[in-house]
């Protein structure tokens, strides 16, 4: 996999929209949350404020169980009685499934996912990194040989000068030329 495609992924993955659902437990109290999945986050909504959710056993309207023994943060979520067993009353409409294919990544295990592609690149350019470390390490032992030279000075050439007879511009350059790289 490329680096572009890989970022391409993560920015794609970073610029998510999340959608938060609502419900209704049963004492009428609304709850916010990403998914109905251990581990995600769920808040109580009083009106603009929203608050993580305390800990304790919750049921929803739709009898769903929902259990928090971190604040803010769902333990477990239990299904009706009924849906348990593959019953769905008649009275009650059509069974909603909470699957594990259903619900989106965390922001956790997403990360992972990058440092998991893109450790092979990590550890080659850390190779290459250490080859260049051992490289600038010879070098200055090589150098640190070497005796020291006189330093050089700068003798100025002898100019020279060309006579023409004709004065056409092209031994006129000419000319200049000579003096110039002299």
């Amino acid at each position: 996999m490329k680096n572009t495609e890989i970022l391409r992924r993560v920015n794609a993955l970073l610029n998510r929209n999340v959608k938060l659902e609502q419900a209704t437990l049963d004492n009428g109290t609304v709850i916010e949350f990403d998914s109905l999945i251990a581990g995600s986050p769920i808040f109580s909504i009083d009106g603009e404020n929203k608050n993580p959710l305390e800990v304790g056993t919750y049921t929803l309207a739709d009898g769903h169980i929902i259990e928090v023994t971190e604040i803010g943060a769902i333990a477990e979520v239990k299904m009706p009685q009924g849906e348990q067993e593959g019953e769905v009353e008649a009275g009650k409409g059509k069974k909603k499934d909470y699957e594990m294919a259903d619900v989106p990544p965390t922001l956790e295990e997403i990360v992972m996912a990058v440092i998991e592609a893109m450790q092979p690149k990590l550890d080659e350019l850390q190779a290459k990194i250490d080859a260049l470390g051992g490289a600038t390490t010879e070098m200055k032992a090589t150098l640190s040989t070497q005796k020291a030279r006189k330093p050089l000075t700068h003798k100025p050439a002898e100019k020279v000068e060309l006579k023409t007879n004709s004065f056409d511009a092209q031994s006129i350059i000419f000319a200049k030329l000579a003096n110039i790289n002299k």
